[in-house]
């Protein structure tokens, strides 16, 4: 059965994990939890594969897990309806999200006090997996899941830190995707919308005798922020389990994402965002820009339940293949923005006659095995669940830079070859490996109504980068880092107060150093102490309520400046810091509304962050893309399974872009200087550092099913930013606005 995130209570009998979550009133796993619906879902549920398997590996019931859990279920994303996945995990408290592409394809997910951009302090999972691109190296995103087809989202804030590393400082996201039913069921999908929007799905899931089935597709185009932008990717899955005997089954799953898009990371300079925000075309060859991404997993699992042990074992191999291809226009002078004047005209990028393209290639493999196992036993009157590991990682990142000819349009289907060989070039290859292990151990030790954790986790992992090719020079020299980290945790369960669990936790986790930037190798491992105290309960028939307070100390906090050198990121060890603040849920639907099967509900998602270094000239400054507010409240109506409306209102608020949190918009250069008349910059990855302001955007959709006695059809119409509000969503390499207003109508079709 499909991985679940391994949790700390007590294990029990095989059972749907969202009918359970329903049953105990859970308030983070859907807007709006009506009867009927909680019977569909249970009932669907109540069909997947694998009926003699624990759920999970060795996961009970969300709502018994010792710290802050949640999930966002596919009957909420059905409800929800949202454009990206970005917009459904905005109904989760704690997550913030920042959207660097409209479709959300390069991840930007933060929790509580991490960073968001490219989720680079957040361990992201499919299917118990990290796709992380390199988690020992960089963790960047460059893909997640299409919601189309996944079966929920399960998130743990401040909790996890023992199950799961690296990355464990914040939280963990685990996207679980289809698994195979013992009924056929088939799904199909279209929408289309204005800005070219066209998204399609299909998805067949069964059982055959003893092998179960799962395969899916999953595309969308459409058109981005910018006048020059175009989203593309074909997402192709397929899941095969064998039920070996009544204690043992096999899986093998296969993910693999292509994606094809005119999409660049140059943005706007503040005299151009004011003239013509979403214009990119006339730039210096934008309209040449894309971005190809080849991602494929492999993951093959083993699982064997005895009556008081649980084993599993799995392999895996994910592979990312980054390229993006973008003119390099070098040097243009201030005085004549917004029209270009190179400061040597050769730059000027015209097909055929000058300038030129780079290729940014940036390949990342990584190769993981793992055995996991769970023992149940009694000490007297004390229950126990102790839970033990090992796991393994090597991982391999290709970073290069090579260009086409001078006039040469360079794209996926030609890469271009020159390596040093164009006079305006400097080709560059680095290559990057790391190895990795860790084991762990903890024990659920269940007193009556006290549930207490402790546990340690131990990461031995190294770093190795070596530049092999500068210019037209080869060199060999390599650098290396050893690092060997302990992580203790203590987590507390409460559970003798009716319909409610009270939870605390305190742990140390860490970031990995990120070994690609321009600044010094190696950098030291972002290290935290995390604690929290919270509480989850029912508060009346249709009404739940979650809330959690944390406060987390930072150190050596990596952060990744919003501006490049030499055509490299930088990313530096800042200083000391910490992160205090709380997230909130609330879930209410009300009882059939004069006797009908009409019913109303709502859900709020709050969370409150403060993020602040603590030493040196930055005390007192807030972490860069970290801000203060973030939330969502959405009101509904519900006509039994016939039809559905709802609207939400999603805020995001302002966050600084720099250390030295600077407030008003400033055109700087490369050492973080304001620019000046007779200066020159780097247009193609401007510095403009900054407040970026908040947003508070309008989202809402309808759904329709027809009334026949064909194959289950619903007509649907989903809209975003349906005020058409102009707002900017970052300032990475130059200011870059979110998505326009946004409508697309489709039809869904089950048999």
């Amino acid at each position: 059965m499909k991985e679940t995130m391994p949790t700390t209570p007590r294990r029990r009998k095989p059972i749907a994990l969202a009918a359970a979550l329903m049953a105990a009133g859970s308030p983070w796993s859907a807007p709006a939890a009506a009867q009927e619906t909680a019977e569909s879902a249970t009932a669907e549920e109540a069909v997947k594969l694998a009926p003699v398997l624990v759920e999970g590996t060795f996961v009970g019931p969300i709502e018994n897990t010792a710290g802050t859990a949640r999930q966002l279920t596919a009957e909420t994303i059905e409800e929800l309806k949202p454009v990206t996945l970005h917009e459904a995990l905005r109904s989760v408290p704690g997550l913030r999200m920042i959207d660097d592409d409209i479709a959300g394809r390069r991840s930007g997910i933060g929790l509580r006090g991490a960073p968001s951009r490219r989720s680079r302090k957040v361990l992201l999972l499919e299917d118990g997996v990290p796709i992380n691109a390199s988690p020992y190296l960089d963790s960047s995103a460059h893909y997640t899941p299409p919601l189309q087809r996944l079966q929920n989202v399960e998130v743990l804030q401040g909790t996890g830190h023992v199950i799961y590393g690296p990355l464990n400082n914040h939280g963990i996201v685990n996207f679980r995707s289809l698994s195979p039913t013992t009924t056929p069921q088939t799904k199909i999908e279209f929408g289309l919308g204005n800005d070219d929007n066209f998204q399609r799905h299909a998805s067949h899931t069964r059982t055959i005798g003893d092998l179960g089935i799962a395969v899916a597709y999953t595309g969308a185009n459409a058109d981005g922020a910018f006048d020059v932008d175009k989203s593309q990717f074909d997402d192709f899955y397929a899941e095969l389990e064998y039920q070996l005997s009544k204690s043992q089954s096999v899986e093998f799953s296969i993910t693999r994402m292509l994606e094809d898009s005119h999409y660049d990371e140059s943005n706007l300079t503040p005299v151009e965002y004011a003239l013509a925000p979403r214009r990119k075309l006339g730039r210096f060859g934008q309209q040449y820009n894309t971005m190809a991404v080849d991602f494929s997993k492999y993951d093959l699992k083993h699982q064997w339940n005895g009556e008081h042990i649980t084993l599993s074992s799995r392999l895996y191999s994910t592979r990312t293949d980054r390229r993006r291809f973008t003119v390099d226009p070098e040097a243009v002078s201030v005085d004549a923005l917004p029209a270009f004047v190179y400061d040597d005209p050769e730059y000027q990028f015209e097909p055929g006659v000058s300038g030129v393209m780079v290729s940014r290639s940036r390949l990342y493999e990584n190769y993981g095995a793992e055995t996991r196992a769970v023992v149940d036993f009694q000490t007297g009157s004390i229950g126990h669940e102790l839970s033990f590991g090992v796991q393994a990682m090597r991982s391999l990142f290709d970073d290069g830079r090579s260009y086409g000819a001078v006039g040469e349009v360079i794209s996926k289907g030609n890469p271009g070859s020159n390596f040093g060989e164009v006079e305006l070039a400097e080709a560059r290859l680095d290559k990057y490996q790391s190895t990795a292990i860790a084991g762990y151990i903890q024990d659920a030790v269940q007193v009556g109504d006290l549930q207490i954790t402790p546990g340690v986790r131990v990461e031995h992992y190294t770093q190795h980068r070596e530049r092999r090719f500068t210019g037209a020079e080869f060199e060999f020299d390599g650098e290396r880092d050893d690092r060997l980290l302990a992580l203790p945790s203590l987590a507390l369960l409460y559970t003798g107060v009716e319909r409610t669990q009270i939870f605390a936790n305190i742990a140390r986790g860490y970031t990995p150093a990120f070994a690609r930037s321009a600044d010094e190798f190696p950098l030291k491992p972002e290290t935290g102490i995390n604690s929290q105290i919270g509480f989850r309960h029912k508060l009346a028939s249709g009404l739940n309520v979650e809330g959690a307070a944390f406060y987390n100390l930072i150190y050596d906090t990596v952060v990744q400046l919003p501006y490049t050198v030499d055509d490299a990121n930088i990313v530096v060890n800042s200083a000391d810091s910490r992160s205090l603040g709380f997230d909130f849920g609330l879930n209410y639907e009300t009882p059939a509304i004069g006797g009908s099967n009409v019913r109303a509900y709502s859900s709020v998602a709050y969370s409150y962050a403060r993020s602040t270094f603590t030493e040196g000239e930055l005390d007192g400054n807030r972490v860069p893309e970290t801000p203060l507010h973030a939330g969502s409240i959405t009101v509904g109506l519900r006509g039994g399974e016939r039809w559905n409306v709802s609207l939400t209102v999603n805020h995001f608020g302002s966050y600084f872009s720099d250390l030295l949190n600077t407030r008003d918009f400033v055109l700087a250069n490369e050492d973080r200087e304001p620019v000046q008349a007779g200066d020159s910059v780097e247009i193609r990855e401007v510095v403009v550092l900054g407040r970026v302001p908040s947003n508070t955007l309008l989202s809402a959709r309808i759904g329709y099913t027809l009334p026949w006695s064909g194959p289950k059809t619903e007509l649907w119409v989903t809209g975003r930013n349906l005020t058409d509000k102009l707002y900017i969503v970052d300032i990475e390499n130059g200011i870059r606005p979110g998505a326009a207003r946004t409508v697309i109508g489709g039809v869904t079709v089950r048999f």
